[in-house]
């Protein structure tokens, strides 16, 4: 089979990346097409559109030149319901979207309508679009890449740099920012942009100043007794964010809101620490720093959990299976 990986970005630990290794793994041809690629103008509003536009066109002509099986999208600001309209009249090319935020939020309608099938990890999205008469949704959580999420062992200069009680690791937003001011005179280490724009001075105190990537993320998450994993208010209805499988694959003991969708995926007390509210965020973070070995066994807990039904080769095999029972394909 033929399949056609559309994403923001075309890089090793970019979203699609960890999918078409497993295709590739399969035997299938794959080629990816960026959106993005990186480039200025798709933020720039006064030529955002036209850019677009460029960047659609150019994906349609790749899909009437290459002629995929299957494209799937991962987000696809720019892919539009007319351009899959168009693309189908000129190819049997199945299109699919696996979208990992809340799609009431972030997509339109008409977008999500032109799918063959569109995946999200959100129930509450889900059971919404059907109750408009949606027929082609499907729920799928997100997923952890092995090749990318995994534990390592710190020499004592990367300890000495990323180790810390309690660790997060993502930019800073103003909810985020009143999220931390709860954590006030606990040792947490934040990594990531923008914290020093932080209106509380001690939550300033926690940024390290920086963004990390590749084996320095993965040092901030072994080296970590604690980390925490706080959802999006707006973006995480139900369902669980991405870092709830990224922490899990690297061994990470994270302590997470619990969502309605959690306790399905990791055993809540076994395989993730949870908290409601800030008061019983506090007393779970002073009970495992005092029990660190049972941190650390949660953690390796979390990871065989990973491993064994969330990893991209899991999510990849259900998605083949439902384009298989829905159209009749089998590849």
């Amino acid at each position: 089979m033929r399949c056609l990986i559309v994403s923001a970005f075309v890089t090793p630990d970019g979203l699609g990346a960890d999918i078409k290794i497993e295709l590739e793994a399969l035997g299938h041809e794959v080629k990816s097409f960026a959106y993005r690629r990186d480039n200025p103008l798709y933020k720039n509003k006064g030529v955002k559109e036209l850019y677009q536009r460029w960047i659609a066109s150019s994906l349609e002509r790749k899909i009437a030149e290459w002629r995929p099986a299957l494209v799937i999208v991962f987000k696809g600001g720019p892919i539009g319901p007319d351009l899959i309209r168009r693309a189908k009249k000129r190819s049997d090319a199945l299109f699919v979207n696996l979208f990992p935020d809340n799609p009431l939020l972030m997509i339109p309608f008409e977008c999500i309508e032109a799918y063959d099938v569109f995946f999200t990890k959100e129930r509450y999205a889900l059971r919404a679009l059907e109750e408009a008469g949606l027929g082609n949704l499907y729920y799928l959580p997100m997923h952890c890449s092995p090749q990318v999420h995994y534990p390592v062992t710190l020499s004592p200069e990367e300890r000495e740099r990323y180790a810390s009680p309690v660790s997060f690791v993502g930019s800073h937003y103003p909810y985020r920012g009143r999220f931390f001011r709860e954590l006030r005179g606990y040792p947490v280490k934040i990594w990531g942009s923008g914290w020093r724009r932080a209106e509380d001075p001690e939550v300033r105190g926690m940024a390290q100043g920086q963004s990390v990537w590749g084996r320095a993320k993965l040092c901030v998450y072994s080296g970590s007794t604690l980390s925490l994993n706080h959802h999006h208010p707006l973006n995480d209805i139900v369902g669980v964010n991405i870092r709830t499988f990224e922490l899990a694959g690297c061994g990470a003991c994270q302590v997470v809101d619990l969502k309605e969708e959690l306790p399905s995926l990791f055993t809540p007390g076994e395989e993730v620490i949870v908290y409601r509210e800030p008061g019983e965020l506090r007393r779970r973070i002073d009970y495992y720093l005092a029990h660190p070995d049972e941190a650390k066994a949660i953690g390796e807990n979390g990871l065989s959990r990973a491993l064994k039904e969330h990893t991209a080769r899991h999510r990849l095999q259900e998605i083949l299976h439902v384009v298989e029972i829905r159209f009749g394909k089998r590849w």
